[in-house]
């Protein structure tokens, strides 16, 4: 028999023996580690792709790229929104957010959406043992009921600062008039290279507290779903000072493009609002405005490549882990970034845009079953195809109340088909920008958000303006109109309200009452206001009691820390005592009249 036709035969082996394996063998709760992977998700905040296997040479990211070679590593994968609660959210449910109902960053999902299932919630009802530790979902919001055990943040620090840099800070801070925005929400500097070791830092010491809960997970009969959130490159950029030590601050390439896309409307390009609640950073100037210099761009840029490395030295000690525990060859592992950032492309800082910069991440999957480990792959996808991506290579049984579609395929094919578009969203100054990304171009429109009026478009030709430094809408009618065409069916035009349907009533008369907490865990409380936005009140431990005054109308969520207990609870004329506690199950009330 010919060398050849022998190989031939040997790949189709292979090829058939990964799609027997990817099938679903057991129903629910009949899980066996042999047939269900062990999953370990690992999110990165603010993580552009750029990276050495992304071809940026210059950055100094072995683990990553190593991970890289061993896995499938998609070139072409887009989040929902560029910020990070909409596209954590959208990610964690599978839900596009037009659906979902969150597009900003103040809106938990839960009281958007009071029936939506998360990955991790979905997967524990499969037998699965679901731990998050770290920036999963949004920073102040958990999300107790996706998880078995308590969230978790490590020690640590995430800043370091020196005395005098706190100083400078509050006399920056006492420069504002009392009451002012930014005088209460200033942050101290952009940038700090503290003499720390790595476990100093909470990144480093999330680290530590990952691999321990790794190799408890290990141990157990049941497959796991272990999500570890690393909160840099986020601002500030402060990790350790060796890690700062790698780079050569003059030698660091800057933007290509330091100026706004031309002829694109003022609301698409952001507003670099993010870097200026720092105090080194006040006077940064808006996109339209002008630059930063090319002193204050290397330092920043100096910042975030040295956190890039940081992190990436974290992921090789989780991924050494993995492998010492002998786990690598059943656990799928996904690295994922929340959206991409600007250093300086289109004069920005931040993310916060519709743009490619800002809204295409990297995005690696590794399933020791696929033959197609270290291949590339080019086809669109997008973040909330994950859900049930992981869903069909766990073997669990496909979740219909999801909008994203399976990419298993891609993982032991990176040539197969799958969707010919990526969706994103962002909303800005009583507008919404919604956008359709294919081989080609990218297609912009911004609606009002009560009247859905079209107030500006935009268009990119990807193949020879793939910085989209220039808006080329009207110069194409044809292909404008069937982008518009395709946009509208996924996305359709409506009017939007930021504020969810699960939410306090104003005006209800003062009333006194008194919680407490029959769970055998400790139970937050937490009050959702008028504008739907949640703001915990106050932890009750197992068996205390609390007074407070509230108003009749207003809306309360109670969720236990172990995820067991949750339901809504509205005041009313006759709400006097509160007991938490009582009728716990996996299922969301939701509030009634609302």
């Amino acid at each position: 028999m010919p060398v050849s036709s022998s190989l031939y035969r040997f790949k189709f082996f292979l090829f058939l023996l990964g799609w027997i394996l990817y099938l679903p063998t057991t129903g629910a709760g009949e899980l066996s580690t042999p047939k269900h992977p062990n999953i370990l998700l690992i999110c990165v905040d603010d993580l552009r792709p750029e990276l050495g296997c992304y071809g940026a040479e210059h950055m100094q990211t072995p683990n990553i790229d190593a991970f890289s070679e061993s896995g499938v590593t998609f070139d072409r994968c887009y989040v929902q929104v560029a910020v990070c609660n909409p596209s954590r959210a959208s990610m964690m449910t599978g839900i596009r957010p037009d659906r979902l109902g969150v597009w900003t960053l103040r809106i938990h999902f839960r009281e958007a959406m009071p029936d939506a299932v998360t990955l991790p919630q979905y997967l524990r009802q499969t037998g699965y043992t679901c731990e998050g530790y770290g920036k999963i979902f949004h920073n102040p919001w958990p999300d107790p009921r996706s998880w078995d055990q308590p969230h978790r943040w490590s020690p640590g620090g995430f800043t370091h600062y020196t005395a005098e840099q706190k100083a400078f800070a509050q006399e920056v801070r006492e420069s504002f008039p009392e009451g002012s925005w930014l005088r209460q929400n200033l942050r101290g500097l952009i940038t700090n290279a503290p003499e720390i070791e790595d476990t100093e830092h909470k990144d480093g010491g999330l680290t530590l507290l990952a691999v321990e809960r790794l190799k408890a997970l290990g141990k157990q009969k049941k497959p796991f779903f272990l999500a570890v959130g690393y909160t840099l490159p986020h601002l500030a950029w402060c990790p350790p000072k060796r890690w700062w030590d790698r780079y050569d601050r003059e030698q660091l390439p800057l933007a290509s493009n330091p100026f706004p896309p031309k002829d694109a409307p003022q609301v698409a390009v952001g507003t670099n609002y993010e870097p200026a609640y720092y105090a080194d950073m006040i006077d940064m100037p808006k996109p339209w405005e002008g630059s930063v210099s090319e002193e204050t761009a290397r330092r920043l840029r100096h910042g975030y490549f040295a956190s890039i490395s940081f992190i990436d030295s974290e992921i090789g000690k989780l991924l050494a882990a993995l492998d010492a525990e002998d786990r690598a060859d059943d656990t799928i592992v996904v690295l994922w970034s929340d959206h991409g950032y600007k250093l300086g492309e289109h004069a920005g800082w931040s993310k916060m845009t519709n743009y490619e910069i800002d809204t295409r991440i990297p995005f690696i999957i590794r399933d020791p079953r696929s033959p197609s480990n270290g291949q590339r792959c080019d086809r669109l996808v997008e973040t909330l195809d994950l859900f049930p991506t992981l869903c069909e290579l766990a073997g669990v049984a496909m979740p219909e109340m999801v909008d994203g579609q399976s990419a298993a395929a891609l993982i032991n094919d990176p040539e197969a088909l799958h969707k010919g578009a990526a969706f994103t969203q962002f909303v800005r100054q009583q507008m919404i920008g919604n956008a359709i990304r294919t081989d080609k171009w990218r297609y912009v429109e911004w609606r009002t958000l009560k009247e859905a009026e079209l107030k500006h478009q935009e268009l990119y030709d990807q193949q020879n303006d793939p910085d989209e430094n220039k808006n080329v809408f009207g110069q194409h009618p044809e292909v404008e109109a069937d982008l518009q065409q395709r946009l509208c069916k996924v996305l359709v035009p409506h009017s939007i309200s930021l504020i969810p349907p699960i939410r306090s009533k104003k005006g209800g008369k003062r009333v006194k009452v008194e919680w407490t907490n029959q769970h055998n865990g400790p139970v937050r409380v937490t009050w959702i206001n008028p504008q739907g936005e949640r703001k915990v009140l106050f932890d009750l431990p197992a068996g205390a009691s609390r007074k407070n005054t509230t108003s009749v109308g207003h809306l309360f969520s109670m969720e236990s820390k172990d995820g067991i207990y949750h339901e809504n609870l509205e005041i009313t004329d006759t709400s006097k005592q509160l007991f938490l506690g009582k009728g716990a199950d996996d299922e969301l009330p939701t509030a009634k009249d609302q």
